[in-house]
């Protein structure tokens, strides 16, 4: 099989994805791993095997439907013509968000790639340490966000371990930083998800434009010559991503009622009766096309994985809580309950939210605490200099 200009962009697609592995493979150095990096990586693996194996066959069904287009037989078609005659990337993206039953899987992926995925990249990724965070975004967008998501994890996790000196006794890690540029980067990326039903069927081409903006704007903070330029600011992140949740659940809450249907008012009644004939028939979406199953589990390993690190980084002494600061279990439970209905940026988001709130809450009582010490102190040393003098 010859090759042709055609086949230089799966090429170096391929490449890319190979360069980006080999960029992150160091940090996971087999006498690095803990129990829980090692089960973020099992996880990584695991949904690497499910999304790729329906994204391969979905560049099958392609070639095949390619080839029956133009009345040749599969097997005297060739990947030349196929890819002269296919754009994978448009009509992956379009047949998994064209049509409300599609949307709703895509729709918490992207929601929570564009918002607060990027913010906990940002803010985790400086507070342990994790180097190359570019290359764990843009790996989730050529490979699997729930792949890159879930090594990213046990980055975070191994990177972790070097600020204590012995499991029981953990040592804060550095704080965590963000940017204007990286707030920028959120707006605009979550603006553009929500802006995608309405440009699939636009007078003019802007499907391709906006995925395009969705996928570039988010990259652009992680890069080392632009962060370096950006202003940092020290924001109080639980509100970041409180504000994370409530945007999420803005989008996400009429995509729910008119998939529920609206031939009743919205209720809570209505969500407990028709809930689980929804999950039903969303199950259904998810087995009705290849690229379907492919972001649909992308979805499920994404969901599973950030639920995981948010109980690791909320209750683990080796990830710098300390004691008070953890998050229940009981609220852990919630949010993965709370999941399936409302989407995995709101409810991951919320618990990323209490974590911050937490930290914040006893940062601010140990602020307050040294201040009164200061001023004891300060009190003291006057009332010293004042017995002195009067002893003069």
């Amino acid at each position: 099989m010859p090759f042709s200009p055609y086949h230089l962009p799966l090429a170096g697609y391929f490449a890319l994805i190979g360069a980006l592995a080999v960029k992150v493979a160091p940090t996971f150095a087999p006498r690095r791993l803990t129990k829980p990096a090692v089960g973020f990586l099992v996880l990584a693996g695991v949904s690497l095997l499910f999304t790729w194996s329906y994204m391969l066959a979905y560049f099958k069904r392609s070639f095949d439907d390619s080839a029956l287009r133009h009345g040749v037989l599969p097997a005297q078609y060739s990947s030349h013509e196929w890819l002269a005659d296919v754009s994978l990337f448009h009509e992956a993206w379009h047949y998994v968000c064209d049509d409300a039953r599609r949307w709703w899987w895509s729709q918490q992926l992207c929601l929570w790639t564009t918002g607060p995925l990027t913010l906990l990249l940002m803010a985790d990724g400086n507070k342990y340490g994790v180097k190359h965070g570019w290359a764990y975004m843009l790996l989730g967008q050529v490979v699997a966000i729930s792949f890159a998501q879930s090594l990213w994890a046990a980055a975070a996790v191994v990177a972790a371990t070097s600020y204590s000196s012995a499991a029981s006794t953990p040592v804060r890690p550095r704080k965590a930083k963000i940017s204007a540029g990286l707030l920028a980067a959120i707006v605009l990326g979550t603006t553009s998800v929500v802006f995608v039903p309405r440009t699939l069927n636009s007078a003019m081409p802007l499907f391709l434009p906006n995925l395009a903006l969705m996928h570039t704007v988010i990259l652009l903070p992680f890069i080392p010559a632009l962060a370096n330029r950006d202003w940092p600011l020290s924001p109080r992140l639980s509100r970041f991503y409180l504000n994370g949740a409530f945007i999420s659940l803005r989008f996400r809450a009429p995509l729910l009622m008119e998939l529920l249907g609206k031939d009743q008012p919205f209720s809570l009644q209505v969500v407990r009766n028709r809930l689980p004939a929804l999950l039903v028939r969303q199950w259904e979406t998810l087995n009705e096309h290849p690229a379907q199953a492919s972001i649909s589990w992308d979805v499920v390993f994404t969901s599973v994985s950030a639920l995981a690190y948010l109980a690791w980084s909320s209750r683990a002494r080796g990830a710098g809580v300390r004691e008070g600061e953890e998050v229940s279990w009981v609220i852990l439970g919630l949010m993965a309950l709370a999941t399936p209905l409302v989407g995995i940026s709101t409810s991951v988001s919320v618990g990323l939210a209490i974590r911050e709130g937490k930290r914040e809450a006893r940062e601010d009582a140990v602020a307050k605490l040294e201040k009164a010490r200061k001023e004891q102190a300060v009190r003291e040393l006057q009332g010293l200099g004042g017995k002195e003098g009067r002893l003069a």
